[in-house]
């Protein structure tokens, strides 16, 4: 406790002048919640690419458009040759506007706007939900 009062001037005063800012941290069982959103379209099963998008199994740090049982769109396999990796970053970014992120996505989805749900979600995918492997 002592260490936490101590830091506690110096975390302030780096905050106030924008050198630190609070760690954003989503909740993952809200993020289950927000997954009913994606449900329809996207498993969460490694290899289920059956439904209408790929799957979302391991989506952060995985390829963009490279699930090969899945047909990608035109668009999305362009946005993949501009952007490897799917990042935190760039998971908020598609899920908050799929269409202004990719554009001519057949992702039919219209986005989540609200950044604290989107932030859950992206944490609930992170922790390797649909990962059956002991």
């Amino acid at each position: 406790m002592k260490a936490l009062i101590a830091l506690w001037p110096a975390t302030a005063v780096a905050a106030a002048c924008g050198g630190v800012s609070a760690p954003e941290v989503g909740d993952p069982a809200r993020g289950q919640v927000a997954y009913q959103k994606c449900y329809s379209c996207h498993a969460l099963e490694p290899g289920r690419n059956d439904l209408g998008g790929p799957t979302l199994h391991k989506i952060v740090g995985r390829r963009v458009a490279a699930e090969a049982s899945f047909d990608y769109s035109p668009a999305m396999r362009r946005f993949a040759q501009q952007q490897p990796r799917w990042t935190a970053d760039l998971l908020d970014q598609l899920i908050a506007d799929p269409e202004a992120l990719a554009p001519g996505t057949s992702m039919t989805f219209h986005g989540i706007s609200d950044a604290a749900e989107r932030r859950d979600l992206i944490v609930y995918l992170e922790r390797g939900v649909g990962d059956r492997t002991p």
